[in-house]
């Protein structure tokens, strides 16, 4: 067991590593790199001591996963993402092979590369995944979101006002 004095530590120094993580993550949103999987790291730190993150963690990881997922899907996507990951690859190795390049340095250019790595291998993971569904004869994870949101966007419709039982209001049949 830790001290007391142990553990404070320990939690400050979670809180901060976690808060940059997920900080550096919604920066990727914006910037190239895997936003959401960073952002869903940051929340897994922070999880290990707040339990608020915990619930923020899933929702995370669930969007980094759909997004691979929905990307997994279409194979010119799938196609896109990994010729994207391999320049951001070759980006990385530029920035800190040049050094007129702007704000060259093997901070920027490793950064470019761990983040090309981390799309390759998210890419190939969904990649797997959905052939093992195949193989098994079981839906996709890109399936299974589909049906997911087929199935919240029904009940959304069933729940507006209007449309218990079957009736619609007359504008909507009419197709206004």
């Amino acid at each position: 067991m830790l001290n007391r004095s142990g553990r404070l530590i320990r939690r400050i120094v979670l809180t901060v590593v976690g808060l940059a993580v997920l900080g550096l993550g919604v920066a990727m949103l914006a910037l190239p790199g895997p936003g959401f999987l960073i952002i869903a790291l940051g929340f897994f730190i922070l999880s290990l001591e707040y339990e608020w993150a915990r619930h923020r963690f899933e929702q995370a990881r669930q969007k980094a996963a759909d997004l691979a997922d929905q990307a997994a899907a279409n194979a010119l996507s799938s196609a896109f993402t990994i010729v994207f990951g391999l320049g951001m690859i070759a980006a990385g190795v530029a920035w800190i092979a040049v050094d007129t390049l702007p704000a060259s340095s093997p901070w920027s250019g490793g950064s470019l590369i761990f983040s090309g790595l981390v799309v390759l291998a998210t890419m190939i993971v969904s990649l797997w995944q959905a052939r093992q569904a195949r193989e098994a004869g079981l839906p996709t994870p890109a399936e299974l979101l589909d049906q997911r949101e087929r199935e919240r966007e029904q009940a959304e419709h069933e729940t507006r006002p209007g449309h218990e039982h079957g009736h619609e209001p007359a504008g909507e049949r009419a197709g206004y």
